[in-house]
């Protein structure tokens, strides 16, 4: 078995060893032919009877696919060579050498505790889809088979590399002839289990990969639905990426992107397959034109989401009806206490006002004084925007008006009202909160929701919409 110091070949010393499996080492080496010696990564397979055949079909593929590849940003080839039996103790070895990329895998990362921004995602998206044009490009394609976290090395130069080929297709494969399972759990499309991989295959793969990225949780112990990944519950995406990485997750072949070139062109632009239509009970009115946006949403009716509300709602009756009852139960008393008249109670306090005019305003100006007070003044206050923020949340209607150079937003109930403006061009990010949901705006400053109660399709199309129409002034300005 190889050790550390080992020289092979005349020529590579193994430095340290960095992952071992039956029958596979992986070894950091100096490359003593170099002047000065260069660091480089040798793979060895151990030829056993234990071993299937099938393993080493696949390093040797390996090796000639490297042989032929020749990207920035994957590991070049520099050797492939066997040891014989006696060398090797009693086993034959076979080695593939190639160049070490010095940084830190994906997967390291996450381990390590680092969690992923959006523009940090989009910038690994975007240089895996320029590795796999390529890959898929050449004739024939050279499909990967095994994207993920940890076959993505960011480098020193904070440039992503693609290593592992490990898994790569067989560009000689005969149709019907039996298949090796490769792949990871959790990355890997359903069709690729069934030695059908295709160039959408790494797609679905860099998906999930993404997913990783972002949720920091395995996509294999990801909740599905219908196959498919649910994250967007646990990220704070805009919402064309969020769509363009469903749409590169999508488990039926006819809704993925069916290469990655197609897949970098919609990234750029924040394009997905597919395009949210509205409901045809939705509650939402929209009108666009080039230059202005209005979205006015009407509320459908309580609902369970509204019973916190009602609750705040009758709080605050409650709190101001009992900041009037010792008025009520002072002019009750003074009522009560004119013993030679049994009126209704507007007879009676006429019959007071009559009989002692300077008694009762003395109390009236009393009573105007317990209640102007200054905390009587800061609780009527408060329990009256209580009342009003909980009255709007449950029966008001919501509008987001925009042009090129603000937005405002206003909810309004009859008189009452809420608004809010900013700069439509420190719009950050426009999302669906599925929890609630609600939209959530984010500029540069501050965050805005709106829309509470819409449902996931509803959501979705709007939030599409006002993308849509920010995407378009942008493409404008350009």
């Amino acid at each position: 078995m190889p050790q550390t110091q080992q020289l092979l070949q005349g020529r590579y010393q193994l430095q340290k060893s960095l992952g071992y499996s039956a029958g596979r080492q992986t070894w950091l080496a100096l490359e003593l032919s170099e002047n000065p010696p260069k660091q480089a990564i040798v793979k060895l397979l151990a030829f056993s009877p234990e071993m299937q055949w099938d393993e080493f079909k696949l390093f040797e593929r390996e090796a000639q696919v490297l042989q032929n590849l020749d990207h920035p940003r994957i590991p070049k080839y520099r050797d492939y060579f066997s040891i014989d039996k006696d060398a090797g103790e009693g086993l034959c070895w076979f080695g593939l050498v190639q160049d070490f990329i010095a940084g830190k895998s994906l997967q390291q990362m996450l381990d390590e505790g680092e969690r992923f921004t959006e523009t940090q995602v989009r910038s690994i998206a975007t240089q895996v889809l320029d590795i796999l044009i390529q890959l898929h490009g050449l004739n024939p394609p050279v499909l990967h088979r095994d994207i993920k976290p940890s076959n993505l090395i960011l480098g020193a130069d904070e440039q992503v590399y693609l290593v592992d080929f490990g898994a790569v297709s067989d560009p000689t494969a005969v149709e019907g002839a039996t298949f090796t399972v490769v792949g990871t759990a959790g990355y890997a499309p359903l069709e690729q289990f069934w030695g059908k991989a295709v160039p959408a295959s790494d797609l679905y793969a860099l998906g999930a990969t993404l997913i990783h990225l972002l949720t920091g949780i395995s996509p294999s112990d990801l909740p599905q639905s219908n196959l498919r990944i649910q994250f967007q519950d646990r990220v704070s995406l805009d919402a064309r990426f969020c769509r363009w990485i469903e749409s590169l997750t999508e488990p039926d072949l006819n809704c993925r992107f069916s290469s990655a070139a197609q897949g970098l062109e919609a990234l750029k632009t924040g394009a997905s397959l597919q395009k949210s239509r509205q409901p045809a009970s939705s509650r939402i009115r929209l009108k666009k034109s080039p230059n202005q946006l209005v979205s006015k949403i009407y509320k459908r009716g309580i609902s369970l989401r509204d019973i916190p509300h009602l609750l705040s709602m009758l709080r605050s009756v409650s709190g101001l009806i009992i900041m009037v009852l010792p008025g009520l139960f002072i002019f009750l008393m003074l009522g009560a206490g004119i013993n030679d008249y049994s009126g209704n109670l507007l007879e009676r306090l006429s019959l007071m006002i009559s009989q002692d005019p300077a008694g009762l305003f003395t109390i009236l100006l009393l009573l105007v004084f317990m209640c102007l007070s200054s905390p009587s003044i800061k609780k009527i206050s408060a329990l009256l925007g209580s009342l009003k923020s909980a009255a709007i949340a449950c029966f008001g209607s919501h509008c987001l008006g925009m042009d090129r150079d603000k937005f405002i937003l206003e909810k309004r109930l009859f008189i009452w009202a809420y608004s809010c403006s900013g700069s439509t061009s420190e719009i950050q990010t426009i999302n669906l909160i599925p929890s609630d949901g609600s939209v959530r705006l984010e500029t540069k400053m501050k965050t805005y929701c709106f829309g509470e109660g819409l449902t996931n399709t509803e959501g979705e199309w709007l939030v599409e919409e006002i993308q849509d129409w920010l995407y378009s002034g942008l493409r404008s300005c350009l």
